[in-house]
C-alpha cells in the first residue's frame, strides 16, 4: 500500500472534513427529531390514557333481558336474592321457603319456617339477610338466611341455610294493618300502625338473635288521622306515617318509650293519591309516586324551627308509576308505570337511565337484586323474568360535576367534593367547580406574590445590576429552582404558618412598610450629590437588603401597637366580627408565599434572560437619539422582550396550576369556594395525590380522579397555547424594533 506524500496528507483530511460534519449534522438532526416526537408522543399516550379511563363515565345505562322460567313456589309472598346475585329467595303464603338457582331456576332447598300462613314477609331495616313475617294471627317472628361457601377444586359452591331468630319465638301483639322492624347494633324497635290510628313502639334493648326478645320497652302516641305505611327514617331515630292522600306526619323515636310528633305535612298535591312509595338508601329521602304521573323525591331537612319534608327534585312520566324499587347501595331506583314500562333513575344527578318494556301481562312485584345488576320481576302467574342492568357511574353528569347540586339534608344547591364517609348511608358528591376554584385561587395568590418580585426583579438585574454583583445574584436565584417543593410545603406547613398566625399584624403591616420604606428611601437617595450616587451605580439591590431588614423589623416593632390601636387589640377577632372573614392557620397566604417562592426563580430566569438578550445597539442607538434610561427601558427592552417576560409568566402559572406538594402540605386541603386569602383551599393535583391512592379501581370514585387529571392536563394546554399564539403575536409585532 502506497502511502501518501506529506504534502497531500492534509488536504485529505480537509476533503474529509465535510463529510464528517454532514454526517454529524444529520446524525444530530435525526436524533432531535426522535427526541421531539418521542416527547409528543408520550404526551399524547398520556393524554388517550386519561381519556380512555374516564370514557365509561359518560356510558349510557342498558336494561337487557335475561333469563325467564317460573318460580319454584307458586304463591310468592317475597322474593329477594342473595349478595352475589346467584341464589334466590322465595317465600309463599303458606310459611314455605325455597331457595333456587337464579340463573336456571332449578331448585336448591325447601323449608319450611311457618306452621301458619304468613300474610307479609319484610326485610328488617338496614340489614340484608335478617327477615320478619307476619302470620294470620297478628304475630312477628324473625329468620336469617346464610350462606357457606365451599370449594371443590377451583369449582366455589354456596349452600344456603335458613335460621329462625330470637329462639324462633313469635311476638304476640295486638292486631296491626302495617309495621316495620329496625335493628341496631345490639337493639330491636319494631313499630306497628293499629286499626284504631295508634302507632305502637316496641323497643328491645339487648336483642342478640340468638337468644329470645325480652323486657320490651312501650311507648304509643295516638294519631289524627288514617295512615297506610309506616316507615324506619335514618338511624331508626325517627318514622315516616303516610296516608294514601299524600299527608306524611313525621314522629321522633330517640326515646322510644315517649314518642312525638314531629310535624305533618303534605308529599303530594291536594286530592292527589299516591300510587307508589320507596325510602331511598338511608331513609333521608323518600320517592314519591302520584295519580298524576309525577315522581318526587322528598328529604328530610332541618330547619329554623324544627324538621321538615323539602320537596329535591320531580320526573315526570306519561303514566303513573304503581311499583318502584331502591337500590342498595346508591340514590338509584327502578320505577314501573302502568303500561309495563321499566324507567332507571338516578336521583342526585337527576337522569332518567333507561327504559324497558315488559310487554302485556299483570306484574306482582319488582325487586333489584343487592348489587343492583339484575331486576327480579314476579308476574301474577309466578313466572320470573330476569333483566341485566348495565349502570356502573349513574351518579355522574354534568350537572353534578360542575353546576349546583342539591343533596340530601341540604337546604339549598351547592357545590361539593366529599368523596368518602364513614356512614353507609353517605351520598359521594363529585363536583369538580370547588377544585377548579381552588386550583385557580392557589395560582392566583402565588402569581401576585411572583410576578412583580420576578419580573421586577430580572429587569433590576439584567438593565441596572453592575455586572460583577449579577455573577452572583442570577446563578443565585437560579439554583431556588432546584429545591424541592416538598421542602418548601413542609417549611410552609409547620414553620411559616404558625410564625404568620402569631405575627398576623405585623406580616400583613410588611405589604405597607417595606414599600414605603424604599419610596422615602429613593426620594432621599435622588436628593444627594451624584458625585456620591454615582460611586454606587448599579449596587443598589446590594444597598437595599440591610433597608428591607431595618423595616422589616420595624413593622414587627409596631405590630403591637398597630393592632391595639386599630383592630381592638385582636386582627384575627376584628376580622371575623367585621368583614366576617374566618382565619385559618393553613390558608392561601401561606400558600401563595411558599408557592410564589417556588415559581420566582422561573419567571425571573427566563424573563431576565429575554431583557439581557434585547440586542445591545437598540439601547444604545435610543440613548443616543436622547432617550433617558427608563424611557428605554420602557419603549425598546420591554417592548422587544415582551415575548420571553410573556412565556415566562405562562410557564410560572403553568407550574403554579399544576403543584402538589406545598399545596397538599401547606393548606387545610378543604375543597371550599372562598376568596378569603385566609381560608384555605383544594386543588385538582392534591385531590389527586390525596384521594387516588385510596380509590377502588374502576370505581366512579377512580375515574373521577383521572377525569380531573384530564382537566388539569386540558388546563395547562389551553395556558400554553394561548401563550405561544400570544408570544408569536408579540415577536411578529415587535421583533423588528
Amino acid at each position: 500500500m502506497s502511502e501518501l506524500a506529506p504534502e497531500q496528507a492534509p488536504t485529505r483530511l480537509l476533503e474529509k472534513l465535510p463529510r464528517r460534519r454532514h454526517r454529524i449534522n444529520v446524525l444530530t438532526k435525526y436524533v432531535v427529531w426522535l427526541g421531539g416526537a418521542s416527547v409528543i408522543a408520550a404526551i399524547a399516550l398520556i393524554f388517550f390514557y386519561l381519556v380512555w379511563v374516564t370514557v365509561p363515565l359518560f356510558q349510557s345505562a342498558e336494561i337487557t333481558p335475561g333469563n325467564r322460567y317460573r318460580v319454584p313456589l307458586q304463591h310468592p309472598l317475597m322474593l329477594d336474592a342473595n349478595e352475589t346475585s346467584e341464589i334466590g329467595i322465595s317465600v309463599d303464603t303458606e310459611g314455605e321457603l325455597e331457595f333456587f338457582n337464579l340463573s336456571s331456576g332449578d331448585s336448591i332447598s325447601n323449608h319450611q319456617i311457618s306452621d301458619t300462613p304468613l300474610l307479609e314477609v319484610s326485610k328488617v331495616y338496614p340489614s340484608s339477610t335478617l327477615y320478619a313475617a307476619q302470620d294470620t294471627e297478628h304475630r312477628l317472628f324473625f329468620f336469617e338466611t346464610t350462606y357457606a361457601v365451599s370449594f371443590q377444586g377451583d369449582e366455589r359452591h354456596l349452600t344456603p341455610q335458613v335460621d329462625l331468630r330470637f329462639e324462633g319465638s313469635p311476638l304476640e301483639l295486638e292486631p296491626f294493618q302495617a309495621y316495620e322492624v329496625y335493628q341496631g347494633e345490639d337493639t330491636l324497635t319494631l313499630a306497628t300502625l293499629t286499626p284504631d290510628n295508634t302507632l305502637h313502639i316496641h323497643y328491645f334493648d339487648d336483642a342478640d338473635p340468638d337468644y329470645a326478645l325480652e323486657f320490651p320497652q312501650h311507648g304509643e302516641i295516638r294519631l289524627d288521622q288514617e295512615y297506610s305505611r309506616v316507615l324506619f327514617g335514618p338511624r331508626g331515630e325517627w318514622i315516616y306515617l303516610v296516608a294514601k292522600d299524600g299527608s306524611l306526619a313525621l314522629i321522633d323515636i330517640s326515646v322510644p318509650d315517649a314518642p312525638e310528633q314531629e310535624m305533618v305535612s303534605r308529599i303530594s298535591p291536594e286530592n292527589t293519591e299516591l300510587t307508589s312509595l320507596a325510602p331511598l338508601l338511608g331513609r333521608y329521602s323518600l320517592m314519591v309516586a302520584t295519580a298524576d304521573a309525577q315522581l318526587t323525591q322528598w328529604t328530610l331537612v332541618r330547619g329554623e324551627f324544627g324538621y321538615r319534608m323539602n320537596e329535591v327534585r320531580s320526573f315526570s312520566f306519561e303514566q303513573p308509576i304503581i311499583d318502584i324499587s331502591t337500590e342498595q347501595h346508591r340514590k338509584g331506583l327502578m320505577a314501573l308505570d302502568q303500561q309495563n314500562t321499566l324507567h332507571l333513575l338516578y336521583t342526585t344527578s337527576h337522569r332518567k337511565l333507561a327504559d324497558y318494556a315488559l310487554g302485556p301481562q299483570t306484574i306482582q312485584t319488582i325487586r333489584l337484586t343487592p348489587r343492583d345488576d339484575h331486576l327480579l320481576v314476579v308476574n301474577d302467574n309466578a313466572d320470573l323474568q330476569i333483566l341485566e342492568i348495565k349502570n356502573e357511574h349513574p351518579e355522574v353528569s354534568w350537572q353534578t360535576l360542575w353546576n349546583k347540586v342539591r343533596y340530601e339534608g341540604y337546604s339549598e344547591p351547592v357545590y361539593s367534593w366529599q368523596s368518602s364517609s364513614a356512614d353507609n348511608d353517605f351520598e359521594p358528591k363529585f363536583s369538580l367547580t370547588p377544585l377548579a376554584f381552588g386550583t385557580m385561587k392557589a395560582a392566583l395568590y402565588a402569581m401576585l406574590l411572583a410576578m412583580p418580585l420576578a419580573i421586577m426583579g430580572a429587569i433590576y438585574t439584567a438593565f441596572f445590576m453592575h455586572p460583577t454583583m449579577r455573577r452572583w445574584v442570577k446563578p443565585g436565584i437560579e439554583i431556588m429552582a432546584a429545591l424541592p417543593t416538598v421542602i418548601l410545603g413542609f417549611l410552609a406547613g409547620l414553620w411559616l404558618a404558625p410564625i404568620i398566625e402569631k405575627n398576623l399584624t405585623a406580616t400583613l403591616s410588611l405589604v405597607v412598610f417595606l414599600p414605603s420604606g424604599m419610596l422615602l428611601f429613593a426620594l432621599t437617595w435622588h436628593r444627594l450629590p451624584g458625585s456620591f450616587v454615582r460611586r454606587f451605580d448599579g449596587w443598589y439591590g446590594a444597598i437595599s437588603v440591610p433597608l428591607l431588614l431595618a423595616f422589616g423589623s420595624l413593622s414587627f416593632a409596631l405590630a403591637g401597637f398597630i393592632e391595639s390601636s386599630l383592630f381592638e387589640g385582636n386582627l384575627k377577632s376584628w376580622l371575623s366580627e367585621n368583614l366576617g372573614l374566618a382565619y385559618d392557620q393553613r390558608n392561601s397566604l401561606v400558600v401563595g408565599i411558599a408557592m410564589g417562592l417556588s415559581v420566582i426563580p422561573t419567571i425571573f430566569s427566563i424573563s431576565e434572560d429575554a431583557i439581557y438578550g434585547v440586542p445591545r445597539h437598540l439601547v444604545n442607538g435610543s440613548l443616543a437619539l436622547g432617550a433617558t434610561t427608563w424611557q428605554t427601558l420602557i419603549r425598546v427592552v420591554l417592548l422587544t422582550a415582551s415575548p420571553g417576560i410573556f412565556s415566562a409568566v405562562m410557564i410560572g402559572m403553568g407550574r403554579a396550576v399544576g403543584e402538589t406538594m406545598i399545596v397538599l402540605m401547606a393548606t387545610g386541603n378543604t375543597p371550599i369556594m372562598d376568596m378569603n386569602i385566609f381560608e384555605g383551599m383544594r386543588t385538582f393535583s392534591a385531590n389527586i395525590a390525596v384521594e387516588l391512592p385510596e380509590a377502588e379501581v374502576a370505581s366512579t370514585h377512580y375515574r373521577i380522579l383521572f377525569l380531573t387529571a384530564l382537566v388539569l392536563f386540558l388546563i395547562t394546554f389551553v395556558f400554553n397555547t394561548a401563550a405561544e399564539l400570544v408570544r408569536n403575536r408579540l415577536r411578529s409585532r415587535y421583533g423588528s424594533l
